[in-house]
């Protein structure tokens, strides 16, 4: 690991790491207890519960082919909870991050949320242990609420999967354990610049964080009803969000392709051994079995299917920092898995880090997000995707400032947004997808 903000820190990680003892083996799908496959092929748990591998078929514009593509999918329709608790430290706003063990983790455990659960295992489906702190987030005992917001995760992997990303200031003590720690938030942008350390969790409720409340939280002063709204600040910008809304309406209603389920059976073009799931041209992800063991998590022993990518993605925002209100350049990027179709995305955002997979992923300031001038990279890290569901998943995250080649005057699916105007969006949900969200909290690290 690079170089730490505090040894204070370095120490806890370390304890941390050598406590979680993660083991993950992968087996064949036969040696998965409580997994199944259906008649119709869908790989589901005994239960009914946690999630199941189905189908997916995406009918579009493709030729004189099918007129189809198909893929397995990830269908979770629980609504689950990233929580973070934040306070004030000697006047500096804290967050309670866990040091947490998940089997698709590059390194093992990562800097999670201080609430990452599905309600499969909040409600302790697994039989395992209960989730620590969760009473800060829900029921009587629920602190102040900062931010709250429903917010979808990979419309490439998973079918219309949605998380509630929520920030909340603790009433009366929080209870302590060793797998959590309060760490200041500016040290917690800095870490995001290490590779694999802070999990996606975390980096897209840290993307729901408006600026003023980190702000305002620092100097004790946050408003009872949360940040200041973007309408308070600027009374026109309620009129240009109502307009980027429209064009991204716009961009839905207009997508050439729909999305459905299919059973797993169905899927055509990918081939079931008794190891994995995989496409036959060899090009996109896996689905395969393991079976873990952790020291840390509340159930020490399971299995279960995971996602299993066979390269690392790209996700770039291009951006003008230098001059005026900050500002980003976003894409109306189309997913067949995200329950509205479309999102505002990165500027660049690619399944697979050695080029566009697909004519769709293509776009024009592709060669423009690769650049190797130092001066103009203004950030630069492969961080993992979440490791519940994905094995190994990773996405090299970029923040490029845009030369003179990049006008003002961007392709129809283009928009260059202020950074306030993209963080209001956020607060909406199901506007601004994961890769987005995760770039905003890097480009917070910046100040």
């Amino acid at each position: 690991m690079a170089a730490e903000p505090d040894a204070a820190f370095a120490a806890w990680w370390a304890e941390r790491r050598s406590a979680a003892r993660l083991s993950v083996t992968p087996v064949p799908f036969r040696e998965l207890p409580h997994w199944s496959f259906t008649r119709d092929g869908d790989l589901v748990h005994d239960s009914g519960r946690f999630f199941r591998v189905s189908g997916m078929r995406v009918q579009g514009p493709w030729g004189a082919g099918s007129g189809h593509r198909d893929q397995p999918v990830i269908v979770q329709p629980e609504i689950g909870v990233l929580g973070l608790l934040l306070k004030r430290i000697d006047g500096e706003p804290h967050v309670l991050l866990q040091a947490k063990a998940e089997p698709g983790n590059i390194d093992g455990i990562q800097l999670s949320p201080t609430v990452q659960a599905t309600r499969s295992n909040y409600t302790r489906v697994h039989r395992g242990g209960a989730t620590r702190h969760l009473e800060h987030f829900a029921g009587p005992g629920r602190g102040r609420v900062l931010v709250d917001s429903l917010q979808s995760e990979q419309g490439a992997w998973f079918w219309r999967k949605h998380n509630r990303n929520m920030v909340v200031e603790p009433v009366g003590e929080v209870a302590e354990h060793p797998d959590f720690r309060w760490i200041a938030l500016r040290t917690v942008r800095r870490l995001l610049r290490v590779d694999h350390l802070v999990n996606m969790d975390t980096r897209s409720v840290l993307g729901c964080l408006p600026v003023e409340l980190e702000a305002d939280a620092a100097a004790g002063t946050v408003p009872e009803d949360g940040p200041p709204t973007e309408a308070a600040r600027d009374g026109s910008t309620a009129h240009r969000l109502r307009a980027i809304t429209s064009w991204l309406i716009d961009a839905k209603q207009h997508c050439p392709w729909q999305s459905g389920l299919v059973p797993l059976a169905a899927v055509e073009g990918w081939s079931r051994t008794e190891t994995e799931i995989a496409d036959e041209a060899e090009r996109s992800f896996r689905i395969i079995a393991v079976q873990v063991e952790a020291g840390t998590r509340e159930v020490r022993q399971w299995s279960q299917p995971l996602l299993a990518p066979r390269r690392p993605g790209l996700a770039v925002f291009l951006c003008r920092l230098t001059a005026g209100a900050p500002r980003v350049l976003v894409r109306a990027r189309a997913e067949p898995g995200l329950g509205d179709l479309a999102e505002l995305g990165p500027t660049v955002q690619w399944s697979t880090d050695d080029g566009p997979a697909s004519p769709e992923e293509a776009g024009p300031y592709d060669g423009t997000a690769l650049t190797d001038d130092a001066a103009r990279v203004r950030f630069d890290a492969e961080l993992s995707e979440e490791g519940g569901r994905f094995h190994r998943a990773a996405t090299r995250y970029r923040i490029v400032e845009a030369d003179d080649a990049v006008p003002d005057q961007v392709p129809d699916d283009h928009r260059w947004l202020t950074v306030h105007q993209l963080q209001a969006l956020v607060a909406r949900g199901h506007h601004v997808n994961v890769q987005a969200r995760s770039l905003l909290a890097c480009l917070a690290s910046l100040r």
